[in-house]
């Protein structure tokens, strides 16, 4: 079992390189052969031009996150650092393949998209799901986190809102919206967390970009939640910074992955489990299963290394 420490990014588990190189060569080659003007045009990005014109860099948002996409090299950055695969990857296949803005008014869940079978217990499990976990029983936590990515209330004119719903807008690109749909518990029915994308995204964007998208999405509200309280904020008097997380554990069985969190609530440590949205989505696995990283606080590091030691002595 690999351990690694330090804190992590959201997505942080969409490692660079290795696996992922010619996925990466692909989009940029794809990008490389697009020309900046029309690029800028139909995804609704800056383009500026270097000196000799012939190369340049986009600029624009990913959830409030500035990015940059040198042409025609296409090295992404996002806030000033080299940015993860996931975004990278998505990116790229965003600025070739775009053709014009997209709206909510005709929204589709993922599993709405043609060949999204596949897919959709992946998306389930590692984008919707553990926004419900998070949000379903915290509403206000739902809307500060979405407020903080630069999302704004929508009524869908088809579907009008219940009473305890909130429906929200997300940029998640400029000219692709993310839509999501937070039901409370009500007479006796369960919560329930929807994502929706823009119908004719289906038919311009490769679906495994939208399935990283909305991971990505989920990914970054939990952080916002975390950054505002929330999962990871300092409890029993342990004082710590809120978004302080660190990788407890790296293993490639996802029933592993489970059973290690399992372990760590029952001795009381908070512990999320991360899963590899590439691996799943992309068939880009290690030896046959995707990469599964345990997310503890830093104050619990220490803590919990501990009690996995002392279980893995004891069987």
């Amino acid at each position: 079992m690999g351990r690694v420490s330090g804190a992590a990014r959201p997505e942080a588990g969409f490692m660079n390189g290795g696996v992922y190189d010619r996925a990466l060569e692909e989009a940029r080659r794809e990008l490389a052969a697009a020309v900046p003007g029309v690029v800028s045009a139909a995804a609704g990005v800056a383009f500026e031009a270097g000196a000799g014109g012939g190369e340049g860099i986009f600029r624009f948002a990913l959830l409030g996150s500035q990015v940059g996409v040198t042409y025609p090299a296409g090295l992404v950055s996002e806030g000033g650092h080299e940015a993860l695969v996931a975004p990278t990857i998505v990116v790229l296949h965003y600025l070739a393949r775009s053709a014009g803005p997209l709206d909510l008014d005709d929204p589709v869940r993922f599993q709405g998209f043609p060949g999204a079978n596949a897919y959709v217990a992946a998306f389930r499990a590692h984008a919707e799901a553990p926004l419900l976990r998070r949000f379903g029983e915290d509403p206000e936590a739902y809307v500060a986190a979405a407020r903080a990515l630069g999302g704004a209330p929508l009524e869908i004119r088809e579907a009008p809102l219940q009473a305890a719903e909130e429906m929200w807008r997300l940029p998640f690109l400029p000219h692709l919206p993310l839509g999501l749909r937070l039901g409370l518990a009500e007479d006796g029915l369960p919560a329930d967390c929807v994502m929706v994308f823009p119908r004719r995204a289906g038919y311009i964007y490769h679906l495994e970009d939208l399935a990283v998208a909305g991971e990505i999405l989920s990914a970054r509200l939990l952080a916002a939640a975390g950054a505002s309280g929330g999962f990871f904020a300092a409890g029993s008097g342990k004082q710590a910074e809120p978004a302080e997380v660190a990788v407890l554990a790296t293993v490639y069985d996802p029933m592993e992955a489970e059973i290690i969190v399992s372990r760590l609530r029952s001795a009381g440590i908070e512990a999320v489990l991360r899963h590899d949205a590439l691996a799943t989505v992309y068939g880009l696995t290690v030896d046959g299963l995707g990469r599964n990283d345990i997310l503890v606080r830093v104050v619990d590091l220490e803590e919990a290394r501990a009690a996995l030691e002392t279980r893995e002595g004891g069987m």
